[in-house]
């Protein structure tokens, strides 16, 4: 790990000079530019587990499917409200059956389509008699249920396969536990899920059943604070990361929630065009949605010591 002394300003919209400690990284290849048009404003990627990469193409209403080698493979949906079509979707995942789920935030609904993008089936979302903007969806480790962030009611809810609430936590709020707009939502390998509090500038991190455990992270423009967190995703070994879209960068926190470093090669921190959304494959390869560059960029981060 590397410390290098660097004007704040410059990295973190601050205004003093700190020292940044950086964690290498790898830079492998970008997915970008897919043949049937380019992509526009993509905001989520997910990884199945035999190593194809499905990516929201919010822009276009669609999703792009990559091999693991990044080849472009299909596209599928597209804009409308029909069963099939996607309005405003945000964020995915893979489930561990292979089935894609869609966050379709303008249809208030998660939108199912089989590994191949043939539509299964919409999970209509509904609290309290009140339609859920979902901004993400992910599917519990034995796809019992889905996890999804409601945009217009700031909460957790978790979901059966027939819109059936099993639980919803959270509310408009600053204290732990409450949200400001959740976004992005990841489970690591041992359910704990990871919600990310955009307005209220924070990781938060549950059990399965919604209890709050830890805060990741907290306003700010130093290292190991943020500025506009939109996407999280965890490794293998627990370890959480962390963009910022407005910072550029990507922040580490180890599996005691502790931040650790920034992305960096070289010792300079990784720079990235309003990264957002991001995933890990099985071999721990990051995956990270560069929303105004139009691609997904893929890394190898630093081994773990």
């Amino acid at each position: 790990m590397n410390r290098v002394p660097v004007i704040v300003l410059v990295l973190f919209s601050g205004l003093a000079t700190a020292d940044i400690p950086t964690g290498p990284v790898r830079h492998l290849f970008n997915l970008e530019s897919p043949s049937g048009g380019s992509m526009s404003l993509p905001t989520d990627v997910a990884v199945s587990r035999d190593g194809r990469i499905y990516v929201v193409d919010s822009g276009n209403s669609r999703i792009v499917v990559f091999s693991a080698r990044g080849s472009y493979i299909r596209s599928f949906s597209g804009p409308g409200s029909v069963d099939g079509l996607l309005k405003d979707p945000v964020g995915l995942d893979v489930g561990s059956n292979g089935d894609v789920y869609v966050a379709d935030k303008g249809n208030y609904r998660v939108s199912v389509f089989s590994a191949a993008g043939n539509f299964r089936k919409t999970v209509p979302l509904l609290v309290d008699g009140v339609k859920v903007a979902p901004v993400d969806v992910a599917a519990m480790s034995d796809n019992g249920a889905l996890i999804v962030t409601g945009n217009n009611n700031h909460q957790v809810i978790k979901f059966d396969f027939e819109g059936r609430v099993i639980q919803a936590w959270g509310g408009a709020g600053v204290g732990k536990g409450k949200f400001r707009y959740p976004a992005t939502v990841a489970i690591d390998r041992e359910d704990f899920v990871y919600v990310v509090d955009v307005l209220n500038t924070r990781v938060q991190k549950f059990t399965a059943q919604g209890k709050f455990l830890v805060q990741l992270g907290s306003w700010g423009v130093k290292p190991g604070e943020l500025f506009r967190p939109k996407g999280v995703a965890v490794d293998s070994s627990g370890w959480a990361y962390v963009s910022d879209s407005y910072l550029g960068v990507i922040q580490v926190f180890d599996s005691e929630s502790r931040f650790q470093h920034v992305l960096g090669t070289g010792g300079e921190p990784q720079r990235l065009s309003a990264p957002v959304g991001m995933a890990f494959d099985s071999q721990d390869r990051l995956y990270v949605v560069e929303m105004l560059a139009n691609r997904v960029s893929v890394f190898s981060p630093e081994a773990r010591q």
